[in-house]
């Protein structure tokens, strides 16, 4: 039990860095599915809408974490 602030400041920082990940892997796939389905005499098709999930599924970074985390400490 003498480790347990290290480890839970490995927790935390696992899972803010799996957010971090999922938030630019979600953010480049929008970006460049968009890219793709974009016909260039109107306007590109990246939005708010787009954004807003890429914000949610960055929560996944949460779970993932602490499942790395977890197993790593096990």
């Amino acid at each position: 039990m003498k480790d347990s602030t290290k480890s839970l400041l490995n927790l935390l920082s696992l899972c803010c860095s799996m957010s971090l990940a999922l938030f630019a892997l979600t953010m480049l796939g929008r970006l460049l599915g968009a890219w793709l389905a974009w016909d260039v005499n109107e306007s590109f098709p990246f939005s708010l809408k787009d954004l807003i999930v890429c914000l949610k599924l960055t929560w996944m970074g949460v779970p993932a974490g602490f499942v790395f985390w977890y197993f790593y400490y096990r």
